[in-house]
């Protein structure tokens, strides 16, 4: 027994890179040394992980940072998603022999979050029928190649070279598509041939972001052409494809059902809430969340209110814009201002990481909010995040703009964008948490904290007096009862309480949404089951524990200390983020005895 401890010993020595001589003066105790073992196992099984994606899935593993295969495409076939499948497997059941107990507290998170991850990735894959039910599944390569073109990560003509290597490949997974579509859900075939024609439209973006890599060289500005007329004609066909021979047969249900719904609860975000607990935890917040709105907008004009409801007061607002020309320079003005304004405030940390704001590409609109802030690359040293707007076109009727302006880019709504997006919203969220050294966490996707958090920081900003209309509070209420609303309609649409037509006769109804807004609604709630309800819940998540906070601390309570223990921890489940923050409340307790 005494020789096979001296072994784990020397090995344990071996791979932490100790020397006897000079680290220890004392002997290692036998906790200490499987402590280790178990360490280097979950270092070995995360590495195995990210190594599996960027073989089975490059565009995912660009996203990431791990930049590897960003000359190819994920393969959209059986036989790739089954081999990835086997790995996440075999990873999974690697994960469960570590002793958790042999582990310090903070790696036993990583630990749980990890399984969380393969669970999901192995459950999605079983599951979700990505190959024969998703149409726009197909057309994610553009959004990975023009990342990689727009983002500084590299040097330019390596991100260039990666990105011609992939246009040239892309019509390969429009071939695919063709051999495994079946009986895709209407909408969701619907937004795809959108999509199609919108990237038609965006070619020229990706000719002008290549133009100084080709510029000086024939051959390659030959390759560029060719490869983008081919890239045209595989969407063109690829359009067709699916006008033609899907539309007619799309009539898939992109419903989930409960067993996902709760599997999606429990083991991706963590929660012991059951389905049916979700959906009266989503109404009674959106019924909280309209009694506040209507109140509020009693406040402004009782008068209009009485005799036409919160939709009069809405309408009767003068909503001040800016010009079209001037939109992305009042964005850059207001984040200017709000990172002084809660600087000066001390309320959250000032983030050193750059943000870029973009124009946003046409084929970008179909898919993503109107503005849309995409983090970091998790694991690049070199961090930026770019905030996409989209700018309304040129040639637009000026009463169509006007009408465009007046309700999407008023200065008041800027003002919440702004906090909600980037300070002290996602930007900061994305900064902070990425100040945690555990790569795990780095590349957690959890929707919940996220969208949690920048719900969250407009009511922050509301407290520290940032915006500057008297119907700012209006507008901040109106967009919370409004995902109160999407939270609710997510939680009966998926679990098959209510139909689509349903669902768009809620927005209809209860937002006073034209048809056409209230379906594009429903549809961005069809992609992302639970998503929608998780903001609401960690919003008052986030609020119940900064409560906790501040009567445990008493008059040592601040704010930013709150801000940053809470962001500190990552991307990660709220529950693990809550026995976070009380394990290291319990140590400083002990510090102060």
């Amino acid at each position: 027994m005494v020789k096979i401890n001296r072994l784990i010993l020397a090995i344990a020595i071996l791979f932490l890179g100790f020397s006897l001589a000079g680290a220890f003066e004392g002997k290692l105790t036998e906790e200490e040394v499987k402590g280790s073992l178990e360490t280097i196992r979950l270092n070995e099984i995360f590495n195995q992980y990210l190594a599996t994606i960027e073989m089975y899935d490059p565009e995912r593993a660009t996203l990431l940072g791990v930049h590897g295969s960003d000359a190819l495409l994920t393969r959209r076939n059986r036989e790739q998603q089954d081999k990835m499948l086997f790995v996440f497997k075999k990873l999974r059941s690697k994960l469960k022999r570590i002793d958790k107990d042999a582990l310090y507290e903070n790696l036993q998170i990583d630990l749980e979050l990890l399984d969380h991850m393969l669970q999901t990735d192995i459950y999605n894959i079983q599951n979700l029928e990505l190959l024969k039910k998703r149409p726009q599944y197909y057309l994610e390569p553009l959004f990975a190649i023009y990342v990689m073109l727009n983002r500084d990560y590299d040097s330019y003509n390596v991100r260039a070279a990666n990105a011609l290597s992939r246009i040239k490949l892309f019509p390969k997974v429009l071939l695919e598509a063709e051999r495994n579509l079946s009986h895709p859900p209407k909408i969701w075939t619907m937004e795809a041939i959108k999509e199609a024609d919108a990237a038609i439209k965006s070619l020229p973006d990706f000719f002008f972001l290549l133009k100084s890599y080709s510029r000086y060289d024939p051959v390659l500005k030959t390759q560029v052409n060719d490869a983008l007329s081919d890239m045209r004609a595989a969407l063109e066909r690829y359009r067709d494809f699916l006008k033609n021979e899907i539309l007619p047969s799309s009539d898939g249900d992109f419903r989930v059902g409960k067993f996902t719904y709760g599997f999606y609860l429990e083991r991706w975000h963590g929660l012991n809430i059951t389905p049916r607990k979700a959906r009266s935890i989503s109404k009674r917040i959106f019924k909280r969340s309209m009694k506040k709105f209507k109140k509020e907008a009693f406040n402004i004009d009782p008068l209009v209110y009485k005799s036409g409801g919160w939709i009069g007061v809405f309408n009767k607002l003068l909503f001040e814009h800016p010009e079209r020309e001037d939109i992305a320079r009042t964005f850059q003005n207001e984040v200017e201002r709000a990172y002084q304004h809660f600087d000066e405030f001390k309320v959250v940390r000032f983030p050193r990481q750059r943000v870029l704001i973009k124009e946003m590409p046409a084929f970008m609109k179909i898919i993503k909010p109107y503005a849309y802030y995409l983090p970091s690359f998790a694991l690049d040293s070199n961090k930026v995040s770019d905030f996409y707007i989209a700018i309304p076109e040129k040639g637009i009727p000026k009463a169509v703009l006007k009408k465009i302006l007046k309700r999407a880019y008023s200065y008041a709504l800027i003002e919440l964008l702004v906090t909600h997006s980037l300070m002290p919203g996602l930007h900061l969220q994305d900064w902070q948490s990425n100040q945690n050294p555990s790569r795990v966490r780095k590349i957690s996707n959890q929707p919940f904290i996220t969208a949690g958090w920048g719900l969250y920081s407009e009511n922050l900003a509301e407290e520290m007096g940032f915006y500057s209309f008297y119907y700012s509070r209006f507008l901040r209420l109106y967009l919370k009862a409004l995902r109160s609303l999407r939270g609710y309609v997510d939680a009966l649409l998926h679990q098959r309480k209510i139909s689509y037509e349903e669902a768009v006769q809620m927005f209809m109804a209860k937002m006073f949404f034209t048809r056409k807004q209230a379906e594009k609604e429903v549809l961005r709630i069809s992609h992302t089951p639970t998503q929608n309800f998780g903001c609401i819940l960690v919003y008052d998540k986030i609020k119940e524990l900064r409560k906790k906070y501040r009567k445990e601390e008493q008059k040592y309570s601040s704010l930013r200390k709150f801000h940053t223990i809470f962001l500190l921890e990552g991307r990660i489940p709220i529950p693990l983020v809550e026995k976070a923050m009380r394990k290291k409340s319990a140590e400083e307790k002990k510090v102060i005895k």
